[in-house]
């Protein structure tokens, strides 16, 4: 979620980060059978506005901060299981028992709860509501392959409204070193 302007603090970013991997599963997504997908890492890339502000990509995002934080940030998102790739785009690793967990895991920060409706094999939807920080949301998930998700979400939280979406590609089986992503608990 790109909460992110030049004034935005570290932690900032992060929740906003991970408040965009939210719906996207912001931590990835897996489906009850037959849409499953692959354990490995994925490419994550996130569009996301910030009430009626420019729509802008994690680059945007970052290249609005100080230099000096992105350490901070980078630390913060491989603690989750993410991390920015050579061009600013985000990779995050899904692991088996994530995949196999029966409903596509989210990452939110907070205490949180979630509702999910899976009308059908490739299709869900969410709703949730966090405290500390105070954030509800609500989005869509479509997994149109074992390799591909997409999804949309729109947040309401302290800083103020959040809308954007997200597209996933699976890009190997191995992370490479990631951790893989973890709902907090």
């Amino acid at each position: 979620m790109p909460l992110v302007s030049r004034l935005v603090r570290p932690t900032g970013l992060a929740a906003a980060l991970l408040g965009a991997l939210l719906p996207l599963g912001g931590r990835a997504a897996l489906a009850a059978a037959p849409q499953t997908l692959r354990p490995g890492l994925w490419d994550y890339a996130l569009q996301s506005r910030r009430g009626n502000g420019p729509e802008m990509n994690l680059a945007q995002m970052l290249s609005a901060m100080p230099p000096s934080a992105r350490p901070q940030i980078e630390a913060q998102l491989r603690r989750q299981g993410m991390r920015l790739d050579a061009h600013d785009g985000l990779q995050i690793c899904l692991d088996a028992k994530s995949v196999a967990a029966g409903h596509p895991p989210l990452h939110l920060a907070g205490h949180c709860n979630v509702s999910w409706k899976h009308p059908d094999a490739a299709d869900w939807s969410f709703h949730y509501a966090c405290t500390a920080p105070s954030a509800d949301g609500h989005g869509t998930l479509h997994i149109a392959s074992p390799t591909a998700y997409s999804s949309a979400y729109e947040v309401s939280a302290a800083q103020g409204p959040v809308s954007g979406q997200a597209q996933a590609h699976w890009v190997a089986a191995s992370c490479g070193g990631l951790p893989p992503m973890r709902d907090p608990g």
